[in-house]
């Protein structure tokens, strides 16, 4: 399997301890890091590989082609022009056998514009994060400020800061890049659901499949 903005390497460790061998890719160097240790210390009947790549021109490194593909956590939002979300559909394309899966989450325009709210602050121990977000109506694009607080009450916080901006692409478009780049969308669910997605559906979770394989059309 193939995990593509696959971070601190949190789904690639899932697949591979239910037996996938798994190449994580992630343009962030720090995030890879954790992801090796993490991997290291995981017992698996699969492995886990990982390395540095961008998402929108990668053509490995695999020694064959992969059987599933993942993008998840919306990082394909982070992808702000249509043509670097084709760029990285045809690199998952080129590196999917025929018949192989690719299987992805996107937050909606509606999750972006309307739940994703202008302030909000979460607290877990040892951490406190300040988001405070903006939608920009003619980009489609909505923009978060966090800010974070970790430490502790006795020893004192360290404050860091944060920019995500992520870009709303209405289904239609997705379909049709994912078309276009030779992946057949076989479903688009409400995500964390098997129904399909509707107008004020957070995040949709897509399914497409390299054409070639005689269930494709």
């Amino acid at each position: 399997a193939l995990d593509i903005a696959c971070g601190t390497g949190t789904l690639a460790l899932l697949l591979a301890d239910k037996g996938w061998d798994v190449v994580g890719i992630d343009q962030s160097a720090a995030m890879l890091g954790l992801a090796r240790t993490k991997a290291d210390a995981l017992d698996a009947p699969g492995t886990a590989a990982f390395f540095q790549a961008d998402m929108r021109n990668f053509a490995g490194p695999q020694p064959r082609a992969f059987d599933l593909a993942t993008c998840t956590y919306d990082s394909l939002n982070y992808l702000l022009d249509e043509r670097d979300l084709i760029a990285c559909f045809s690199c998952v394309a080129a590196a999917l056998r025929p018949g192989g899966l690719f299987v992805a989450d996107m937050n909606t325009r509606h999750f972006l514009e309307h739940d994703w709210g202008e302030v909000s602050i979460a607290e877990a121990r040892g951490l406190v994060e300040v988001q405070r977000s903006h939608f920009e109506r003619a980009t489609d694009c909505s923009t978060m400020l966090l800010s974070g607080f970790v430490g502790c009450d006795e020893q004192g916080y360290t404050r860091f800061d944060e920019t995500h901006v992520e870009r709303a692409y209405p289904p239609d478009t997705v379909a049709l890049l994912l078309e276009q780049a030779g992946l057949h969308v076989e479903a688009a669910y409400d995500c964390f659901t098997l129904l399909p997605h509707y107008p004020a559906s957070q995040r949709i979770a897509w399914v497409a499949r390299k054409r070639g394989f005689a269930g494709a059309a």
